[in-house]
């Protein structure tokens, strides 16, 4: 039996969507290796029914079943894309919005000592 989750009321419908997509495109990767529900959840070690959530995008499903189904399609290299800095555009942006317009050089009081 699934738990209920107050944060699945608080979704944006756009978020939906995009979980909808993601359970969707892991529906035809599991389809496109001939692999029924039951063989995908015999390998993950979950129920038919957790498969079947997540392929029609059920946000409850948890982070590590969504790893392990990826991870046994062979597409876990997905995962690093993820959140990477490299691919954080807003976090770009606050970054070179942080950047002085000045830098003051730090004052050396050891200049005119003699070694």
């Amino acid at each position: 039996m699934t738990k209920k989750s107050l944060s699945k009321n608080a979704i944006p419908s756009q978020l939906i969507t995009v979980i909808e997509k993601v359970g969707s495109n892991i529906q035809v990767a599991r389809k496109r290796r001939r692999m029924t529900q039951k063989e995908l959840a015999t390998r993950v070690f979950c129920s038919i029914a957790t498969i079947n959530r997540l392929e029609k995008g059920d946000g409850g499903v948890s982070l590590n079943i969504l790893c392990q189904v990826l991870w046994v399609l062979g597409i876990e290299d997905q995962l690093l894309n993820l959140a990477s800095p490299e691919r954080d555009s807003a976090g770009l942006q606050e970054d070179l919005q942080r950047i002085p317009k000045k830098i003051k050089r730090p004052t050396d009081h050891n200049k005119n000592m003699e070694f």
